[in-house]
């Protein structure tokens, strides 16, 4: 597939999303109190940057996310790819959670199936960076028939 400014920029916002999530997932897991600290209220869970529900699981997933972004832009092809699985996945995540928060009469926060910690400004990520990957995963067309 040629290079082109469109597949330029899928790989440049795949990388992106990549760099965040590796942070993110890498950050969770320091145990400094004025980065992460602990919210004894709801469910106990550690915020990330004071903003974020997350635990050790949800750093993994965001580090399996983020590693996983960053390989995917060795071709438009595979960044591509990795947008179509990603965007829905994380937006079916923001939709689950806020269906729960729903239910659940939109807690400050919850645990989405008794285990992952979500809070707003969670769904606000999972919102975001799972429209922009889909978008990223539709935005490149193919310039021959069948690549």
């Amino acid at each position: 597939m040629e290079q082109t400014p469109a597949n330029d920029s899928v790989l440049l916002g795949v990388r992106l999303l990549g760099v965040v999530y590796t942070a993110l997932g890498a950050l969770g897991f320091l145990p400094l109190d004025f980065l992460n600290p602990v919210h004894p209220e709801g469910v106990g869970a550690r915020y990330l940057m004071n903003l974020v529900a997350i635990n050790a699981l949800h750093n993994f997933i965001h580090l399996a996310i983020g590693v996983s972004a960053l390989w995917a832009p060795r071709t438009v092809h595979n960044a591509r790819q990795w947008g179509k699985i990603t965007g829905p996945v994380l937006l079916l995540l923001f939709s689950a959670g806020m269906g729960q928060a729903a239910l659940e009469g939109f807690p400050k926060d919850q645990l989405l199936l008794g285990f992952l910690p979500l809070n707003s400004p969670g769904h606000i990520l999972h919102l975001m960076s799972g429209g922009l990957a889909l978008y990223l995963g539709l935005a490149a067309r193919p310039s021959q028939p069948g690549s």
